[in-house]
């Protein structure tokens, strides 16, 4: 039972905090971001082709795994918050599971023994208490995001990566490197199909593979790390012929998103740098990567640690690429840092249990050093919203109390009203049919999954239409700030056009039964998004409004309904109203 000290020195002081946060999260509603993917992944189920029926610049990876989540019940977002927590957990205990031996050689058989199996239990332990007490820090808006989605596969790939090239090493088990190998290269290349950018990840694993000195010849390792990435791109093409339209997905990646997308609030790197909170965060990350990944250079840590000692960094660098800067994006820089730190720990054990001799001073070295992790993690966990946030004990243990207003008040924000878009979802299930469309003008498709209505057309960001944001660039001015030129000016106008041309002549030919508008929604121009959208589409606006009127205002979430179907005129939402039940994907 000794094995589980050195992963309990660090999991234990904060284990309470960690577990209370982590029940805590699961309460909490989703955001934005996570209401849009459940639309997205629901229509897909429903048949409509991604990119070109559901019009998007993301990935496939996000929509399948939330399609997987709405299978497994992830439609209740107690639910989902669940799956989400459950399946991070594992990822980050499996990280731990292959920290071990980063200094030291495993005895043959080692594996099967009791002490063996303790301690990597208790570095599992360890890396799941240190790993969530960084994501516990991220809002209830920022976990169960895009990048924490793609950390599963990247973290998973490093750690098995790690684990395999360490048997390679040792010799003790080749033909079971192989096969980790071979997966480690299918869940690296995976994380391509969330965003491009997490190629440079993959690209600091080919060179660990290449430097690493092993009996397996170096032909070898990239063959089969390659084979495993090449049935992850077999994988990944069937899946886009199966639920998207891979010449849409195309044009919008290398046509759209560098004409328009990119000038949508963008920020440049010393507005990345200087961000409230993140700006230390990067200062970490510097320091720390510097030493981590001197000790790899010197030869301290083997060379098959070095994609852990450039996480963070490539992370930054992948921020900065994108050019956007908000919280979720800083997760690999967040898990790779804490990584780094688990990382030494283990390594201090490993390098003094491997010693030979030396006073008990020295053996008191990783106890220092485990503690000093704990206590961190510790004094962290005491800042997570989570825990701040009693509220969620008196407000959200049970689901009827996470059906009341009282409940999602406390989840509005400027621009985003979860409690007014299930009013609105539910009067849309009363008025129409459910083989009805409903046209969104907003940024939250959110309220079409909980009514179970698809779009009338691909276009569910107003921002497709009203693209005065990319217009005018970010916030700082040239050259420090990205801004269109006129030429680039031209064609977002043009991009423009054929979207509102695109639009009316779907609407003509399939007229909704409904148009939902979302007051308040960011990048657009106005306040009011039905003013915005007769200034922005305005031959649309004079269709819609000769066909539809008013019938409902739950506090800035409009509702129009077409001409011809039955509801009273103007119709205000009650305080309380029933909310749609859930139902099967």
């Amino acid at each position: 039972m000794r094995g589980l000290l050195p992963g309990a020195i660090v999991a234990v002081p904060p284990l309470f905090w960690v577990v209370d946060a982590t029940y805590r999260a699961s309460l909490t509603s989703l955001g934005r971001d996570q209401g849009i993917f459940q639309y997205v992944a629901w229509a897909w189920m429903q048949g409509q082709r991604g990119y070109s029926e559901v019009r998007d610049v993301n990935g496939p990876l996000t929509p399948i795994v939330h399609m997987i989540f709405l299978l497994l019940g992830g439609r209740e977002e107690h639910r989902f918050r669940t799956l989400d927590l459950m399946v991070t957990g594992f990822v980050f205990g499996l990280v731990g599971v292959c920290l071990p031996h980063i200094a030291r050689s495993p005895r043959p058989g080692a594996w099967k023994t009791s002490r063996e199996m303790f301690e990597r239990l208790g570095w599992a332990g360890a890396a799941w208490v240190v790993l969530s007490g960084q994501y516990l820090m991220y809002i209830f808006w920022d976990i169960a995001q895009r990048e924490s989605f793609f950390d599963w596969f990247l973290l998973s790939s490093i750690a098995l990566q790690l684990y395999a090239q360490g048997e390679q090493s040792y010799g003790t088990d080749p033909k079971a490197a192989r096969g980790v190998l071979v997966v480690a290269g299918l869940l690296a290349v995976t994380t391509w199909f969330g965003k491009p950018t997490y190629f440079l990840f993959t690209l600091t694993q080919l060179i660990a593979l290449v430097v690493e000195r092993a009996p397996m010849p170096r032909k070898q390792r990239l063959k089969w790390f390659g084979a495993g990435g090449l049935v992850a791109g077999l994988f990944w093409l069937i899946v886009m012929v199966k639920y998207a339209d891979i010449g849409t997905f195309i044009h919008i990646s290398t046509v759209d998103v560098p004409a328009m997308y990119r000038f949508i609030w963008p920020r440049s790197a010393i507005e990345i740098f200087s961000l409230e909170g993140y700006s230390t965060i990067i200062g970490l990350t510097i320091a720390s990567s510097t030493i981590v990944l001197g000790l790899v250079v010197r030869g301290d840590l083997p060379r098959r640690a070095l994609p852990i000692a450039c996480m963070p960094l490539v992370g930054l660098v992948s921020v900065i690429a994108q050019s956007k800067g908000f919280p979720y994006h800083f997760h690999p820089v967040t898990a790779g840092l804490s990584l780094q730190w688990l990382l030494i720990v283990v390594w201090v054990w490993d390098r003094v249990r491997n010693a030979r001799g030396g006073t008990g001073l020295i053996r008191v070295v990783p106890v220092l050093c485990g503690s000093i992790l704990a206590v961190r993690v510790a004094l962290l966990m005491t800042q997570s919203p989570y825990i701040q946030n009693l509220w969620l004990y008196a407000k959200a243990n049970t689901t009827e109390e996470r059906t009341q207003h009282d409940y999602f008040v406390y989840f509005a924000t400027s621009d985003y009203f979860p409690w007014e878009l299930r009013q609105t979802a539910t009067y849309l299930k009363e008025h129409t049919k459910p083989d009805d469309r409903v046209q969104l003008y907003g940024m939250d498709p959110y309220v079409l999954f909980l009514a179970e209505r698809l779009s009338a057309t691909p276009y569910i960001y107003a921002y497709d239409l009203d693209v005065d944001s990319a217009l005018a660039g970010g916030v700082l001015p040239e050259p420090r700030g990205l801004h269109p030129t006129f030429a680039q000016q031209a064609k977002i106008r043009e991009i423009r056009d054929a979207h509102e041309q695109d639009l009316l002549a779907r609407l003509k030919a399939a007229p909704p039964a409904a148009f939902v508008f979302l007051d308040k929604a960011p990048l657009v121009t106005w306040h009011d998004s039905a003013h915005d959208f007769q200034e922005h589409s305005p031959e649309s606006y004079r269709w819609m409004i000769g066909a539809y009127r008013e019938t409902a205002n739950f506090n800035g979430c409009h509702v129009y309904l077409r001409n011809d179907l039955p509801a009273a005129e103007l119709v205000p939402a009650p305080a309380e109203v029933p909310l749609p039940q859930p139902a099967s994907p």
